[in-house]
Formats: structure tokens, C-alpha cells, sequence
């Protein structure tokens, strides 16, 4: 897949984000197929420029936020409020790695058939074991154990994010190989196994 920059649908000019023409100062029709990459204006890739993403948002933040257009015509004032949600949808998206992933392999992935409850090797028996640990320490409230396993786990999840970049990479270089896009769905189930871990262990301050 590949980045186009869209024309204006009102003065032609050419757009940087699918919502809103710059040039002209007129929302864009939302249409279904719009991809949160088009609506940032920034190429579909996995590795971004932070930076351009964060203005990205702010500026077009700055234009389409529905405060702006409390006196505007109804149609106006709903196209604000569309867009405003799918900028926000987009930006908490694309901004993490692992959200990031998970879209971008939801557009690659499309009339593939990947299996979408694999998990690496020896990793859900993993898994069970740190359950049991975690409950233990729960009900024990042993701060200091509940901190190193916070630790340890927030270091997997690193590991696993770890991963995403250079399968993409690989996956550009050799866009019909199926086997890399089901790689990194298994990859996204372990994340999503270790994320539940952390989201049970209180947080410090």
C-alpha cells in the first residue's frame, strides 16, 4: 500500500489530511474508506516520525474541534464532530507501537487467511505460570515482588514491540509472504496476554 495525497474536493489543492483542506478551509466528505494514515497525513508505515505526527494532530486539532463551530451551519457543525472523533481515533492509534501494529496488519492483512489465536512456542504455559504467581503475590501484597514482576513484564513487552519494525520492514521487501503478516499477529496475541498481566498489578508511586 502506498501514500497519495488526495485532492480538495472543493478548490483542488492538494490536502494533507483527508478531513480538512488547509487551502480552503473546508471539511472533506468522510468517506468509509478513509485510513487513519490519510487522516494524519503521514505515509502508512510502521515507523513514523513522532514529530510529525504529534503536529500533525495538533494543527488539525486546532481547526476541527467542535468548539470552534458552535454557531456554524448543522451539516458543518456535524462534519466538525465526525471528524474530530476520527482524528482522536487515529492519533491514539497510530501514536503506540502495538496499536500501531495491530492496525496496520488489519489493512496488510485484508483477504488473507492468518490464524488469529497463535501464540509463540511454550508461551502460553508461560503465561499460566505468572498467573498463578501474580495471584499469590496479590493476595500476599508483597510490594516489592509485585514491583519486580512489573518489571520483568513491562521488559517482555519491549521485547515483543521489539519485533514489529523489522517484520514490516520485511513484509515491504515481500509483500505476498503471508507467513510474515501471521509472525506478527503472533505476536500481537502475546502482547495482548502480557498486557492483562500488567493491567492486574496496581500501580506504585
Amino acid at each position: 500500500m502506498t501514500f497519495e495525497q488526495p485532492a480538495c474536493q472543493k478548490c483542488e489543492s492538494p490536502l494533507i489530511s483527508r478531513l480538512f483542506c488547509f487551502s480552503c478551509n473546508a471539511f472533506q466528505p468522510l468517506v468509509r474508506e478513509i485510513d487513519f494514515f490519510e487522516v494524519m497525513g503521514i505515509p502508512i508505515d510502521f515507523e513514523i516520525n513522532a514529530e510529525d505526527l504529534e503536529e500533525s494532530y495538533r494543527r488539525l486539532s486546532l481547526e476541527l474541534h467542535p468548539d470552534f463551530f458552535e454557531a456554524a451551519p448543522e451539516e458543518e457543525k456535524r462534519l466538525s464532530e465526525k471528524a474530530s472523533v476520527m482524528l482522536n481515533t487515529a492519533y491514539s492509534t497510530l501514536r503506540e507501537p502495538t496499536s500501531r501494529a495491530g492496525y496496520l496488519l488489519f489493512l496488510f492483512a485484508k483477504g488473507k487467511n492468518l490464524n488469529e489465536r497463535t501464540l509463540p512456542d511454550g508461551f502460553l504455559q508461560e503465561m499460566f505460570f505468572l498467573q498463578e504467581s501474580l495471584d499469590e503475590l496479590l493476595e500476599s501484597s508483597d510490594s516489592s515482588a509485585l514491583n519486580k514482576m512489573n518489571e520483568d513484564l513491562r521488559t517482555r513487552h519491549k521485547e515483543i514491540e521489539s519485533y514489529y519494525a523489522p517484520l514490516f520492514k520485511n513484509f515491504k521487501d515481500l509483500p505476498e509472504d503471508s507467513d510474515i503478516l501471521q509472525q506478527l499477529q503472533t505476536h500481537l496475541n502475546a502482547e495482548r496476554y502480557l498486557r492483562r498481566l500488567l493491567d492486574r498489578i496496581p500501580a506504585t508511586d
